[in-house]
């Protein structure tokens, strides 16, 4: 079924171009600026990671896997193991034991007896990706019959703009999202292989580096205005997924961070059999509701292994 998407653009300033940065924009203003002015596009050069965040992923486990490997299936309507309130439903704000603050939707057609897809939302920088759900994917979990429950980690980083409720990634945070993937699980309804994991800017950077090394944990992945560029740098490149994992990408002409690199991005996908949907537009570095939604629509059949 199509959904009615509404003409919202996350705008995001100062983006990374380097391709050893996972840097990004900032994905708390809402706006449909100007290329290359700072709500589209903003500062060319972006800022370099702290020196912890430049170096490879550990080759001890790949990223985003926990010591069981497991995701969590579901465990009925009663949900015994949830750590949380079970099937609670509109805008919680959590924190993980040890890990990251997160926050989840669960719309208020919400059905404890129905499976549900998680959507995994990866913010830009200086925000905690309530922003992003709320504008983008919000709208799609409030339509009747699409069953999303919606779950918006915030990075350990600080924020660069000093806001204490936004952050920033860190490749350490990568472990935490999937394990707080398992908590969701643990306390909805869910289909356990159908988990997409959506990234824009310094969370697509982040993003494809999580989805490419733990591809299992996933049933597609919904990136856009970056690349994979910070994933090769951490020794994963597309021909590393472990399955044929579907991928749907937005990619502004103009966006700072090259459009050519997501090219070679859709083109080395291709070449090791994957899926790669491209939604090139004529813009900057920024995303619409509509072009979350097809994103969403590329994705949404797809279950992992």
């Amino acid at each position: 079924m199509r959904l009615a998407a509404l003409a919202v653009v996350v705008a995001l300033a100062g983006t990374c171009v380097l391709a050893t940065n996972a840097c990004s924009s900032d994905s708390s203003a809402l706006g449909t600026g100007a290329p290359g002015s700072g709500s589209d596009g903003g500062d060319p050069d972006g800022a370099d990671l702290p020196p912890d965040e430049g170096g490879s992923t550990s080759t001890d486990a790949k990223p985003g896997t926990t010591p069981d490997g497991a995701t969590g299936p579901a465990n009925g309507p009663d949900k015994p193991n949830c750590k949380y309130q079970a099937h609670k439903t509109g805008l919680t704000q959590l924190q993980q034991a040890g890990g990251l603050s997160f926050n989840v939707y669960a719309p208020p057609s919400y059905d404890p007896k129905v499976g549900h897809t998680v959507v995994v939302i990866m913010h830009g920088q200086d925000s905690n990706g309530v922003p992003e759900l709320t504008a983008l994917w919000q709208p799609i979990a409030d339509t009747a019959g699409e069953n999303l429950v919606l779950v918006a980690p915030k990075g350990s980083r600080a924020a660069t703009n000093g806001d204490a409720t936004a952050g920033n990634w860190a490749t350490a945070d990568l472990n935490h999202v999937t394990e707080i993937m398992a908590l969701v699980d643990d306390c909805y309804d869910v289909f356990p292989k159908k988990h997409i994991l959506w990234g824009f800017s310094e969370g697509c950077f982040y993003g494809y580096l999580l989805g490419i090394g733990a591809a299992d944990s996933f049933s597609g992945l919904a990136m856009g205005g970056a690349n994979t560029s910070f994933a090769r740098d951490n020794g994963y490149p597309p021909s590393a997924a472990t399955w044929k994992i579907p991928v749907s990408d937005v990619h502004g002409d103009m966006d700072p961070n090259p459009i050519s690199l997501t090219l070679q991005d859709k083109a080395d996908f291709e070449a090791a059999g994957h899926v790669f949907t491209l939604h090139e537009h004529p813009g900057g570095h920024s995303i619409t509701a509509a072009q979350v939604l097809s994103q969403y629509n590329d994705v949404k059949g797809s279950s992992s292994p």
